[in-house]
């Protein structure tokens, strides 16, 4: 038995007893509050930090930073009545005597007011903070927030300090009050309100389940994909419950997804007639100012087919009302064809990526190209990829300063001059390699930047740089070229899940994929479900049409598919018969876990896990008392070859609601890795332990023989003995007859 059975298994045993009480791990719910009046639903207030808008750490400014912005949105039906901006920020120490910048802070390009200049001796300034009052009529849909260097209109031309002034705290926040608007049910809205994506901070999805049967959480699942679609990296939560109160004022406030069959329906007055398949929008009995909508069905199977409709667009969107009467499913994609992934088989134009009336700048400016790729790219044996570079500009007589910066997810990869032009602008090709290891697992930002830098002394002109005949163009036909880059990967490797969803979404219609829940799932099953499915659809931007749920009792009819199992070890018995079995926490295990870990790494036949994240490691996290939530394991299937099993085990159905906080959190996604991930209240700990391993996809000959023997040392060895004792055989026989020959007769 390998270190690595029985790791799990100790990890599993002492996951029972770790933590008895559920309240550890999950926050107390709060005392109920018996419901306030309608006219209570209509006011909202909100506030947020720097850091939810994007500034995840402290902003340091110098004088000549370019602006500092950050965006934040309110869906049409609510109107801003009040709001202010406080900003917590630190001066930073100085020992020169120049004129220190002042920072303007403005909304929509409206001037709300510039920071206090420093309090205390320049050598130790105080931390200070400002409030700033936002006017209601400045606050739309889709706001900027901007932090720039105000220069002084009538001597913009006078010496500031050019390095780093000030820091800016990301907990500094924007509060914003006012009252939600009753919108009408107009299916064509959605997903308004559900989704609005200026809003910022989470958004949080209510789905009430009529049953848990098979079909219906089919249902729930591809909608919650559908979800994920239309989030574009919006940050989601999720709260299901299933079976229906017959008061219909017991239901909660706030917009709710309502998926249930005619049969399990109480008898609310709200409820359209349903005829079929039928999609609905209404408006919530206990909030005026909140949104129903109903995917109903005679039978589960019509649920089923409303939720298809509703995830393909095949429905009837002029009124608040629509039957789903057919259903038209588009032929399944391939192989890493998700829609948001590029095609790495060809050379990718930049404008299909980007919008072309956005690859122009004029002035010095940035033009952000953003793209995804496959999770399966294998970039061990390169180190670039060509960039054709088509561009266009235009100077001023005599420049011989500007230059077109390249970077890489905010890495550098270079630096093209940009000579003065004749008059009209100057077309110029150029290919440039990009370093593969800049490229991230999943998403990339290439931000090209033109950066124009007059030759006009400045005390003639301080706008030089930024004057409108100074023009970049990046051509549309501009290409990156990721050909030569093989799909290859080896599995299990949970640092795929977070970066792509892989190899779940190697289909990105869900088609190779089945998801196994208890008999009867809980909130936090429920949770975790819909979740993973937004997440996994979010990640290829198709939803999951194809998608099948079962119980253990049924997984025969999908074994020959990639499976994820959910539930608790006491709910889902899959979780311990597909895991891997280890005995019991005892001194003998524990030494023989230590004696199987050092032979292994002795007689090793490939390259060790590092020694903090092996199996024995993962032996001694679970000795200490850390009352971990759950585990996160990928396994080989042993139902079908070259697949695999996920399994996301809670302790208990309590701690299932935690895990679902922390496994979505883009936070630790940089945490997962190898074959099991101990999930904790408030991080994740991975360890790479051995076991059964497959890969998907194809190497080139040389390629492959260079990583195999990269991968196994002992082979590396084994390979030089046999040929050196080749050599030396063939060199025994040639030797003699060569001495021979010279002796003569």
């Amino acid at each position: 038995m390998t270190p690595f059975r029985f790791s799990v298994l100790l990890l599993l045993v002492g996951l029972f007893f770790s933590n008895p009480d559920p309240s550890l791990a999950t926050p107390p719910e709060s005392p109920a509050v018996a419901s306030p009046p309608f006219e209570a639903y209509r006011q909202f207030a909100k506030s947020f930090t720097f850091s939810e808008l994007g500034w995840r750490r402290a902003v340091e400014i110098s004088g000549t930073s370019m602006d500092r912005s950050a965006f934040f949105g309110f869906p049409p039906s609510q109107m801003v009545e009040q709001g202010q901006v406080t900003v917590r920020f630190s001066y930073l120490p100085r020992k020169t005597s120049v004129r220190m910048p002042r920072l303007e802070l403005d909304i929509n390009e409206t001037s709300l007011g510039t920071l206090p200049l420093p309090l205390g001796p320049p050598e130790h300034p105080t931390p200070q903070s400002a409030t700033f009052r936002i006017p209601p009529y400045l606050v739309t849909t889709l706001n900027s927030l901007r932090i720039r260097v105000a220069k002084d209109p009538n001597h913009p031309c006078d010496r500031i300090y050019t390095g780093p002034f000030i820091r800016i705290d990301p907990g500094s926040w924007v509060s914003l009050s006012g009252i939600r608007i009753h919108f009408p049910n107009r299916l064509s809205d959605l997903p308004l309100p559900f989704l609005y994506h200026a809003m910022t901070g989470t958004r949080t999805l209510t789905f009430l389940l009529g049953h848990t049967d098979i079909p219906l959480l089919e249902a729930a699942g591809i909608t919650a994909s559908w979800i994920g679609v239309k989030s574009e990296s919006t940050p989601l939560k999720f709260q299901a419950t299933a079976g229906l109160p017959n008061d219909p004022g017991s239901l909660p406030t706030g917009n709710l997804i309502l998926v249930a069959a005619t049969p399990q329906l109480p008898p609310w007055p709200f409820i359209p007639p349903v005829n079929g398949p039928t999609l609905a929008l209404v408006d919530n009995p206990d909030d005026p100012y909140g949104k129903i909508l109903l995917i109903l069905g005679r039978n589960s199977g019509e649920v089923r087919t409303a939720a298809l409709g509703l995830s393909l667009g095949q429905f009837d969107a002029s009124g608040s009302l629509a039957t789903v009467s057919s259903i038209i499913l588009p032929a399944s994609r391939g192989k890493n064809e998700a829609p948001r992934w590029i095609d790495t088989r060809k050379p990718v134009r930049l404008d299909t990526l980007v919008d072309k009336d956005r690859l122009k700048v004029s002035g010095t400016g940035s033009l952000p190209v953003r793209f995804s790729l496959p999770s399966d790219l294998f970039v061990w044996h390169q180190s670039s990829f060509p960039l054709a570079l088509h561009y266009r500009y235009a100077t001023l007589p005599g420049e011989e300063r500007s230059r077109l910066d390249l970077l890489l997810n905010k890495q550098f990869q270079d630096s093209i001059p940009l000579p003065s032009t004749p008059p009209g602008a100057s077309d110029q090709f150029r290919s440039i390699p990009v370093s593969l290891k800049d490229l991230t697992p999943f998403r990339n930002v290439l931000r090209i930047n033109f950066n124009f830098q007059s030759g006009i002394p400045g005390i003639l002109s301080c706008t030089a740089n930024h004057n409108p005949r100074l023009q970049g163009t990046i051509l549309g036909n501009s290409s990156l070229d990721l050909t030569a880059i093989p799909h290859y990967v080896r599995l299990p490797n949970l640092r795929l899940v977070p970066n792509g969803g892989y190899p779940f979404t190697r289909y990105p219609d869900l088609r190779g994929t089945a998801v196994v829940l208890p008999e009867s799932p809980g909130e936090g099953d429920l949770r975790i479900f819909l979740h993973l499915m937004a997440f996994l659809s979010e990640e290829t931007g198709s939803p999951g049409i194809y998608l099948s749920v079962t119980t253990a009792d049924h997984l025969s009819a999908f074994r020959d598919r990639n499976l994820i199992l959910i539930g608790t070890y006491d709910t889902n018995p899959l979780l311990i018969r597909y895991g891997k079995a280890l005995p019991l926490d005892t001194p003998e295990s524990r030494s023989r876990i230590r004696l199987e870990s050092r032979l292994e790494s002795l007689f090793r036949w490939s390259n060790p896990p590092p020694h903090a994240y092996g199996p024995e490691a993962l032996a001694a996290y679970f000795k200490e008392d850390r009352n971990p939530l759950g585990v996160m394991e990928e396994d080989v299937s042993p139902l079908a070859p070259r697949k695999v099993i996920l399994s996301l085990g809670g302790v208990s159905e309590a701690s299932l609601l935690s895990m679902d906080r922390v496994l979505f959190d883009p936070r630790h996604f940089s945490d997962i890795f190898g074959q099991v991930s101990v999930v904790g209240a408030d991080r994740i700990h991975s360890f790479l332990v051995p076991g059964d391993r497959f890969s998907l996809g194809h190497l080139p000959i040389l390629t492959a023989l260079r990583f195999w023997f990269y991968s196994h040392p002992l082979g590396t060895l084994a390979a030089l003995l046999l040929l050196s004792a080749l050599l030396a055989s063939i060199l025994s026989g040639i030797l003699p007859a060569l001495a021979h020959r010279r002796q003569g007769p």
